[in-house]
């Protein structure tokens, strides 16, 4: 009985809070999907509201809690209450810090950020190059060691740069419609200055501008749209280039060996970025037609300049984040 109590006090029961709202698109909830996989046991999710698109990846036997707005957690704070979980990984912006100081002092808490934060946190998890002001009692998982991307595969490494391959993914819903000044200065490269080039775009069904990007490039063949692409990985071992965010997805093709062309769509990204060109990780362009078609030619004219930039992304990012911070979590009970 002694010893069945004390493994029954070590299992780790894991709740996740994370934004799933359409318009804050599904980077949230794709990096706590990563990290959940590497949970044994099971786990309760608390979202926004219903959105299957993004359940039908939940683990069947997990299960799922709707907070019905996104600074709901009624029934997480009830799941606490009644000691169903004794661990939460956060991942949304909308739980003010009153909150949060509630949850802390129930449970251990891990908050998954994109920006230096001021929270007081078990574990604060942060997978960009940023340097936070540390405050005590609060371990930081920093860096793209703790990227929580999905890596299925083994790192593809690049061979050969194929300059006719292009991705363009700016965020499932992209509401400020930023693939539409890329999709324009790419055609200007095409037709003004002849570069033959195979474009892949990728977008949400409930993006804003999927109609617009649909018609504008109604009549270019060497343009491809993907609505909610089941399985991004395959598309980035087609594509060697790519204009995108700088967010998850772009630990995601530096990963896979994938060379970006930087855009900011928030006040968030505009440090990130800054953060990566610096760093030489990336090149940077403005949301403007003429930025992007500037810096577009700069990587389709400079081989060593691509392969530099590959090949520190694959040195940087290998793949096991997310299995680091599973274990980071998992040890908060143990040591609890």
């Amino acid at each position: 009985l002694f010893i069945f109590l004390i493994y029954h006090k070590l299992i780790m029961k894991l709740g996740i809070r994370v934004s799933t709202q359409v318009s804050y698109g599904k980077g949230h909830f794709m990096r706590c999907l990563s990290i959940r996989k590497h949970v044994q046991d099971d786990v309760i999710w608390f979202i926004d509201t219903k959105n299957m698109d993004l359940e039908k990846n939940i683990p069947k036997r997990d299960k799922i809690f709707y907070e019905n707005n996104p600074d709901g957690f009624a029934n997480l704070k009830k799941s606490i209450l009644n000691k169903d979980i004794n661990v939460i990984l956060l991942d949304n912006y909308f739980i003010n810090i009153r909150d949060i100081r509630f949850i802390n002092n129930k449970i251990p808490i891990a908050i998954l950020v994109d920006a230096d934060a001021n929270i007081k946190a078990n574990i604060i998890i942060c997978p960009h190059p940023i340097t936070f002001n540390n405050i005590k009692g609060t371990k930081y998982l920093c860096g793209p060691k703790y990227a929580p991307i999905a890596s299925n595969h083994y790192q593809h490494k690049k061979n050969n740069i194929n300059y006719s391959n292009l991705l363009v993914s700016l965020g499932s819903y992209d509401s400020k419609g930023v693939t539409l000044n890329v999709i324009q200065a790419i055609k200007n490269l095409i037709l003004d200055k002849g570069y033959k080039i195979n474009i892949i775009v990728c977008l949400g069904k409930d993006s804003p501008v999927l109609r617009k990007v649909e018609l504008s490039i109604k009549n270019f063949s060497s343009f491809k749209l993907i609505v909610d692409t089941k399985n991004m990985e395959k598309i980035y071992t087609k594509c060697d280039l790519a204009i995108g965010a700088p967010g998850l997805s772009h630990l995601e093709r530096m990963y896979y060996g994938l060379v970006s062309v930087l855009i900011s769509q928030n006040i968030i990204h505009d440090k990130l970025v800054k953060k990566w060109v610096s760093l030489g990780f990336a090149l940077e362009a403005k949301n403007s037609i003429k930025s992007i078609e500037n810096n577009l030619q700069k990587l389709l004219n400079n081989e060593s300049l691509c392969r530099d930039i590959i090949n520190k992304g694959v040195n940087i990012v290998d793949g096991r984040g997310a299995s680091r911070i599973a274990n980071e979590i998992n040890r908060l009970v143990h040591l609890g």
